[in-house]
């Protein structure tokens, strides 16, 4: 069982979070740790178009998407290897977020993964 991070306080309520680090695929996890916000209701995972660019990870296609205020728009489908401490999951196609800041782990990712979110202590920890 791997330890457990905080729960991030610069919001209210606290937000689950994880470490998480990035790579090319197929090559050293290069970038991290990186804090990415735990959202189970997210279908996909957002990354800064600025951080998949420090690794230089291919595009490999182009997707409609729904934001959750209800308009469409085109963004670019990325893959990179993504590890949590000992654990890597190889190959996971992530959304660029041109304009955000924050990683958000979506359900693409947060369901290849064993997750305690302790609202009461505050932490998260993968199994």
């Amino acid at each position: 069982m791997m330890p457990g991070i905080s729960y991030l306080d610069t919001h209210y309520p606290e937000i689950p979070v994880l470490e998480i680090y990035l790579g090319y695929p197929a090559e050293k996890l290069s970038l991290g740790p990186l804090v990415a916000i735990v959202d189970t209701g997210a279908d996909g995972t957002l990354i800064p178009q600025k951080l998949l660019d420090q690794i230089e990870t291919p595009m490999v296609d182009t997707v409609r998407i729904r934001s959750h205020w209800g308009e469409w728009r085109r963004v670019m489908v990325f893959t990179v290897d993504m590890g949590f401490e000992n654990l890597r999951l190889p190959a996971v196609d992530v959304i660029g977020d041109e304009t955000g800041t924050d990683i958000i782990l979506g359900r693409n990712v947060l369901n290849r993964l064993k997750l305690l979110l302790d609202g009461p202590g505050h932490y998260t920890q993968i199994l």
